[in-house]
């Protein structure tokens, strides 16, 4: 703890935001002891759709090393390596349709969290073989053409709306692609805020190098909820290989308020008088009757709102302010569009202020408060928004992957669970 304390960065400790500071000081998250001291390991690992690098921060924090980057964003890149300083090294710039096989060096495992736009429920969901999220045949190519050289562990990430895209059946056959390279698969989802004070369902599926254990019975748990344990019941033919693992954190202990930057009254975040009020008018009467009950407090309390089209019951549409006030904020976004970006409301004291949040802030919604943050607002946003949850990554690292040899043979055995 004491190397921890004479790490954190001068300055920040102070006021409200010490809550945060005690919570990393008492190990309930390791945010960023992944580049202050990393530990030595031949556990190395590529990473495909590298993105900002949040995937290698929470490896790493696990034990583990690059050896291989790739992602087709130039600007993400430039993030990446205003943190890393390290992209010479092993970043390949390109379509991972490109990509040489024979570039990748041999490690233990890839990743791949590959485009989720044609898979959420947000988008057109036009699905595994279509736009953006075609990518995962591009990485299934490589993993191809590397060969016996292919790793033995394989993980994926995307969103939970994979699970239902065309019926199911996009997720099927991409864990069918993985089975014929040789993969059993072992999905599960995860959500950042059993981490970290953000609500981001995940769906994660480590594949192995080792022989299929039948599935002959499931039940729903926090991992597998209900919707993961159909999907995999209703996939026969798919090679299952679904570990036995301990249960994550339930809630994080950190709140909404434990990330935020300490801005004075008078910063230029927070909006002029006319624009917040504008805010506020976009809240419906529910909404706006929780706002009004925030501003009778004695001291500040804090929500996030994202602003939504919503259908009026005179049939016209309006956007609509929707806020959430339960110490969690919603699920970070690339702002493609107003929508996109999430609005901090603070209350108290008779009056109320309205900001954006800061890059700072969604980096610390990551779990990754000591990123090196460079670039515009919204390029800050986009590599948050299209990032993973660090401590998500290192616990599904260090109580997931099978880092061990795995036996040749394993019996089967039921998979009802607590």
């Amino acid at each position: 703890m004491d190397q921890l304390t004479a790490a954190w960065p001068r300055g920040s400790v102070s006021g409200r935001y010490a809550g945060y500071h005690r919570a990393v000081r008492t190990a309930t998250l390791r945010l960023w002891v992944s580049s202050s001291r990393k530990r030595e390991s031949n556990l190395r690992f590529a990473e495909f759709f590298a993105g900002i690098g949040l995937v290698r921060m929470g490896l790493e924090a696990a034990g583990w090393s690059v050896a291989y980057a790739n992602d087709i964003d130039p600007v993400k890149r430039d993030q990446y390596d205003h943190h890393f300083g390290d992209t010479g090294d092993h970043f390949e710039l390109g379509d991972v349709h490109n990509i040489d096989p024979a570039s990748v060096p041999a490690v233990q495992l890839a990743t791949a969290s590959f485009p989720c736009t044609d898979l959420s429920v947000a988008g057109g969901r036009a699905g595994i073989r279509a736009g953006e999220s075609s990518a995962f045949w591009g990485f299934v190519q490589v993993l191809r053409g590397m060969g016996d050289r292919k790793p033995p562990l394989v993980m994926l990430e995307n969103v939970v709306g994979f699970l239902s895209s065309h019926g199911g059946k996009d997720f099927v056959e991409a864990m069918l692609a993985l089975n014929e390279l040789g993969y059993s698969v072992d999905p599960l989802v995860l959500d950042a805020k059993w981490f970290v004070p953000q609500s981001r369902p995940r769906l994660f599926v480590v594949a192995a190098q080792a022989p299929a254990i039948p599935v002959t019975g499931l039940l729903a748990t926090q991992t597998r909820p209900a919707a993961l344990v159909h999907a995999i019941m209703s996939a026969r033919d798919v090679k299952w290989r679904l570990s036995d693992h301990p249960s994550p954190p339930r809630r994080s202990v950190l709140t909404l308020a434990d990330i935020l930057d300490d801005l004075s009254d008078d910063s230029p975040e927070w909006w002029p008088r006319e624009r917040a009020e504008y805010f506020l008018n976009q809240l419906s009467p529910r909404h706006l009757a929780v706002a009004k009950e925030m501003m009778k407090g004695k001291s500040w309390s804090y929500g996030t709102a994202f602003r939504r089209v919503r259908p009026q019951p005179n049939g016209r549409k309006r956007s609509m302010a929707e806020l959430r006030t339960d110490g969690v904020a919603g699920c970070l976004r690339t702002p493609k569009g107003g929508s996109g970006r999430q609005i901090l409301f603070r209350a108290g004291k008779g009056r109320y202020s309205v900001r954006l949040l800061t890059p700072r802030e969604c980096a610390r919604l990551m779990g990754a408060d000591d990123f090196n943050v460079s670039g515009s607002l919204n390029e800050a946003l986009f590599g948050f928004g299209d990032a993973v949850c660090v401590p998500a990554i290192t616990w599904l690292a260090e109580n997931v992957l099978p880092v061990r040899p795995i036996a040749a043979e394993t019996k089967p055995r039921s998979r009802a669970v607590q």
